[in-house]
């Protein structure tokens, strides 16, 4: 036990942002775009792979570590690595990043799934 496991909630935190505000998203635009159900197991899909679960942020290619990094989740899943295993690693920064980027999808998706939720009936 390390005093990375207080940083589990706050983790936590930033994983129930990303997934409301990315839920939120994804319910309008599916109910506006039939299409778009189709699109959104690709899409999901295409973000776990992005997403380093398997493999460790210090495995990925140097030239593709940038935009690795990028994605909020590689530096959620790596500081839980940090924080229970003990392996990986922790950058308050690219936590910083992470947490505003999932306010900023939260907030947004609650944005648009408020100003279209009166119209949603009519696309159904």
């Amino acid at each position: 036990m390390t005093w990375a496991i207080l940083l589990l909630p706050l983790l936590i935190v930033i994983v129930a942002f990303l997934a409301l505000g990315m839920g939120l998203w994804m319910s309008v635009l599916t109910a506006k775009y039939r299409d778009f159900n189709q699109i959104t197991g690709f899409l999901a899909q295409a973000l776990m792979y992005a997403t380093p679960i398997i493999y460790p942020l210090s495995e990925v290619p140097e030239p593709y570590k940038f935009w690795a990094s990028l994605n909020p989740m590689a530096t959620v899943v790596e500081t839980f690595r940090y924080a229970l295993l003990g392996k990986g690693h922790f950058s308050a920064s690219h936590m910083l990043y992470a947490g505003i980027l999932a306010l900023c999808v939260l907030l947004s998706g609650m944005y648009f799934f408020k100003r279209t939720e009166k119209r949603v009936v009519d696309y159904l």
